[in-house]
């Protein structure tokens, strides 16, 4: 009955010991994962600045567009 039991349920102590590696691996990626948040900068002027630069240079092409139909 005993045996039954043991393997039904497995190695306990196995099961502890795959537990306590699930449980390093997890820490293990948060740490990585909060490594990654600390080195990309999450500031959104450079897209500010990207929609402003666009901006500018649509309206020179237009001004320049329309230079060019005005002078013809």
């Amino acid at each position: 009955m005993a045996n039954k039991k043991k393997n039904k349920y497995g190695n306990p102590q196995k099961n502890i010991d795959a537990l306590k590696e699930a449980e390093a691996a997890k820490l293990a990626r948060q740490v990585d994962k909060a490594l990654v948040e600390q080195r990309t900068p999450t500031d959104s002027k450079p897209m500010f600045m990207r929609i402003i630069v666009l901006a500018i240079v649509a309206v020179m092409i237009l001004g320049v567009v329309i230079g060019a139909v005005v002078s013809v």
